[in-house]
Formats: structure tokens, sequence, C-alpha cells
């Protein structure tokens, strides 16, 4: 067991997930309409992206090999930027100088979160800010309040991305995290305004799963996402009955 402090009683306001994060920084509009409007799609890349998260989605599950324990479908949380979810994986790498400890293997433990993305790396930094939102929480539920020496700063990440079957190192650094925190100021203004903001310029928007709600005009019913969606949930349906 990992020994962390306990999330406390927040204000009147409702965490926000931190895939919030990811999405406003994608796209403020189709964040709006998924938190504002409580619209949801669903295409061919997020049943893609269900079935890679089934291969880590155990949060039963926690291994040690040598120096390293990995722990998956961690919860995780902030009470200073009213914060909730769950990092797919966090390997604690044992280090004698700093870390955190952990009930039955002795010393410290370094964390590196990895998240597990479908696609590959995008140009809108929308993965690396949710990572870095995900490490955000785990600071402040391993930091000992009480002392501020004992502060357990994440410097860097992992992402891994099922299409190129690799992952990716991300640097944590101060602007990243400091994109984080003004990304949650911003998305706490425009829910308390209750405002759809316009589709950004040179946004694109073919493989978005709201495409269809954000501009119905633009975008036919008839094209092919429904096709490759249906394919995905057969073969999906064959590899569980097998």
């Amino acid at each position: 067991m990992i020994k962390y402090n306990k999330a406390e009683k927040s204000d009147e306001r409702e965490r926000l997930p931190v895939s919030a994060v990811k999405q406003y920084a994608y796209c403020k509009r189709r964040f709006a309409l998924m938190f504002i409007d409580g619209e949801w799609g669903e295409n061919y890349k997020i049943i893609e992206g269900d079935i890679l998260h089934e291969k880590v989605d155990d949060p039963f599950f926690s291994e040690k090999r040598k120096d390293i324990y990995y722990s998956r479908s961690v919860p995780v949380f902030s009470d200073k930027l009213n914060l909730y979810g769950v990092a797919d994986v966090i390997e604690f790498f044992r280090d004698d100088e700093k870390g955190v400890k952990i009930d039955a293997y002795s010393g410290l433990w370094s964390i590196n979160p990895i998240e597990y993305k479908n696609g590959k790396p995008e140009k809108s930094n929308a993965d690396n800010l949710q990572l870095c939102a995900v490490a955000l929480c785990l600071e402040e539920m391993f930091s000992d309040k009480s002392d501020n020496k004992n502060k357990i700063e994440i410097n860097s990440g992992e992402i891994y991305y099922g299409k190129i079957r690799k992952r990716v190192k991300v640097e944590l650094t101060g602007e990243l995290k400091s994109q984080v925190k003004i990304i949650v100021a911003d998305i706490n203004e425009l829910l308390d305004k209750h405002i759809i903001p316009p589709k950004p310029e040179n946004q694109n928007c073919s493989l978005c799963s709201l495409s269809q709600i954000c501009m119905p005009s633009v975008f036919d019913e008839k094209d092919t996402n429904n096709k490759r969606i249906n394919k995905l949930l057969n073969q999906k349906e064959r590899s569980s009955d097998a």
C-alpha cells in the first residue's frame, strides 16, 4: 500500500476531472459542449482508446520488478486545483535521496506518471498538459503539508502512444505547471459564465467526436466514422467471446 494525503472537502464547486484540462487545451468549444451542454459523441478514435485502456485499467494491479514498483489505475486528486482523476500507470523508482515511502518496501521511491493515448503526439500540447495535471495531483498527494522541506516534485513523466507503440518522455517544467493552473482558472471562469465559445481558428475538426453536434451542416452523418465504430465494436465483441 502507498501512503498519501487524504482528500479534504473542497468548496461548493464540483471537482473537475483532469481530462478537462486536455479537452479545454485542445478546443474550448468542444470542452464547453461537453461540460456545459452535457454533449457526448463517439467516434472510432474513442473506441480505439477504450480498447487500449482496457490493458491498463486495473486498480488492483501492482507489481515489483527489482527497483521498480508498478501501480495501475491510481486515483489522484488536488484540493488546491479542485481536480480528480486516475493515473493510468505510475512507476516508482527506488531513490535513496528523495521520494515517497511504499509499505512493505524499504527506502524511498521517485514517481514517474505514465498516461496511455491511442494516437500519436499532437501539436496542441494537450496530452502533455493532462499528464502535468496528473503530476500536480500526485505532488500534492505525497507532499508533507506540514513541512515545506519535504515537498515532492515530479519533473518528468511519459505518454505511451498506441499508434507509434512507444513512450514519449515529457519534461514537466515550471512553465508547463503554470499553464495547467492558468487553464484550470480559465475553465472555472468559463463554467461560471456558462457560455459556449466559437470554434477556434485553424482547429482540425475532422476527427472530433462532437463534429456533427458542433457543426451539423458541415459534417454529414453518413461519413465513415460510423462504419469504423461498428467494425471496432465487432472486433472487440469477437475478442471477448474467444
